[in-house]
């Protein structure tokens, strides 16, 4: 069931890239901040974000790993609300997998910039409004 629905997100969340990333700081608050989804399209509970290392939202997601992702499509009715673990990567073939020459604009050196870290965020639990309303336990 999870599967198709998933699926079924995968395609309303095509062509989505920007959304507000909420994370908890040492202070136990919520922080948010625009991040990039890279023109990830193929929605399958993981999304990718890049980021430098000494940055507040890595320094965040070492202490605390729970994140929540929102996002909107700007050109129809759809909100999409994600739940989810988030780990940091600095493998760069791993990296390499989602990286995207448009990135470089914040990046100058690609992946050999200094300091470059990459957020994973699997999904725990998936909300989403619109034509029609669901939820998704992963």
């Amino acid at each position: 069931m999870a599967s198709k629905s998933l699926a079924t997100l995968a395609k309303k969340m095509r062509g989505l890239d920007l959304c507000m990333m909420t994370t908890v700081t040492s202070y136990g608050h919520l922080a948010s901040r625009p991040m990039s989804n890279n023109g990830e399209v193929e929605y399958d509970g993981t999304s990718y974000f890049f980021t430098w290392a000494e940055s507040r939202t890595a320094k965040d997601i070492e202490k605390n790993k729970h994140v929540q992702l929102n996002f909107r499509a700007e050109k129809s009715f759809l909100f999409v609300s994600v739940q989810g673990e988030a780990t940091l990567k600095d493998d760069k073939g791993t990296m390499a997998e989602h990286w995207h020459k448009e990135l470089e604009q914040w990046f100058k050196d690609g992946l050999d910039t200094p300091g470059l870290t990459m957020i994973e965020v699997k999904a725990k639990r998936v909300n989403w409004w619109g034509e029609d309303d669901g939820e998704i336990e992963l």
